[in-house]
């Protein structure tokens, strides 16, 4: 790839989430982070990786439909002061109690359309905003999930995502709103379930290293370059690993980004280094970090101490120093 069409990529992709291209420059990723809908957790990591970051993610509520109608309180009460850092939704298509086979038929356009109306009077301007619809989709943990027992209701999640997608747009300003396919690893084969090339703006995945030695959801091995190559080889643990979804979204024409990631423990650098060459060298413009132990035990800003190594992989790879 020339510099030139990589340079015209990354602006591209800037554009998508919604940042101004001056930020963008042929050898920086943008970064972002998951700070369980604290902004002093944000402003805590970005005080130990010595750098702003771009792009927060905030998850809006799954169990009620009056508190999942409106943004104010993420977008005003937590985020309020986020300044020009850019939130990237995480919006469940369905919520606790709900289904895709009642969402397909216009049962829930109300409470889409009055949240889609909430981001945007909370998100002033004209830059794009993205929300990943039913992120993980491709599991069973989440209640919008249709993978692995849930495989039978793939075809209302396609025909319920084409609806929402009409909806959010369908709102006044709902055209700065960019959808993100965002599977997970692991799982059942995201790709079956791909909504249609007209109703998503970029393909996300989410990677998480969970070894044995974590305890709990550790399943895997506990050496990080081989945990790394099982994810980025042809004969990895799927068809549909990291390498194979970056391989679908340039075959849908689609700007492919890391919507989250996280590591675990003090031997983790090897991967850590691993992923930010991965980002560099594929273009790749943003990657989401989870630092947080809720969910998933990731949390990097504290553990200076007991994970020194796999903290200055972060800091070395994503500080302003690296930039």
């Amino acid at each position: 790839m020339t510099f030139v069409s990589l340079s015209l990529k990354r602006l591209a992709a800037a554009a998508l989430i919604g940042l101004s291209p001056m930020c963008a420059t042929a050898a920086e990723p943008l970064v972002g982070v998951y700070g369980e809908n604290s902004m002093q957790r944000v402003l805590d990591f970005e005080a130990w990786l010595g750098r702003p970051v771009d792009v927060i993610l905030c998850t809006v509520d799954f169990q009620k439909w009056e508190n999942y109608r409106y943004a104010d309180w993420l977008s005003k009460t937590v985020y309020g002061a986020r300044g020009q850092r850019r939130l990237v939704y995480d919006v469940p298509i369905i919520i606790q109690g709900a289904s895709y086979a009642e969402a397909q038929k216009g049962a829930y356009d109300e409470h889409w359309a009055c949240l889609a109306t909430s981001i945007l009077e909370n998100n002033p301007g004209t830059h794009d905003i993205v929300v990943r619809p039913s992120h993980e989709m491709n599991g069973d943990w989440f209640v919008w999930g249709v993978g692995l027992s849930r495989l039978a209701q793939v075809p209302d999640f396609i025909a319920s995502w084409r609806r929402f997608h009409g909806v959010f747009r369908g709102v006044p300003g709902g055209e700065r709103f960019r959808f993100s396919f965002s599977a997970s690893e692991g799982a059942s084969d995201p790709r079956p379930m791909w909504p249609g090339d007209a109703y998503v703006d970029l393909v996300g995945y989410d990677v998480y290293w969970k070894p044995k030695a974590m305890g709990g959801q550790g399943w895997e091995t506990n050496d990080p370059r081989e945990a790394w190559e099982k994810r980025t080889s042809e004969h990895g643990y799927n068809a549909w690993n990291l390498t194979g979804m970056l391989a679908f979204a340039k075959a849908r024409g689609k700007p492919f980004q890391i919507d989250e990631w996280g590591v675990w423990g003090p031997d983790a650098a090897p991967f850590v280094e691993s992923m930010a060459a991965f980002i560099r060298a594929h273009g790749i413009l943003a990657h989401t970090y989870w630092n947080s132990d809720a969910a998933y035990p990731g949390e990097l800003h504290q553990r200076d101490q007991s994970w020194p190594a796999t903290s200055a992989a972060f800091r070395s790879s994503f500080s302003k120093a690296a930039r």
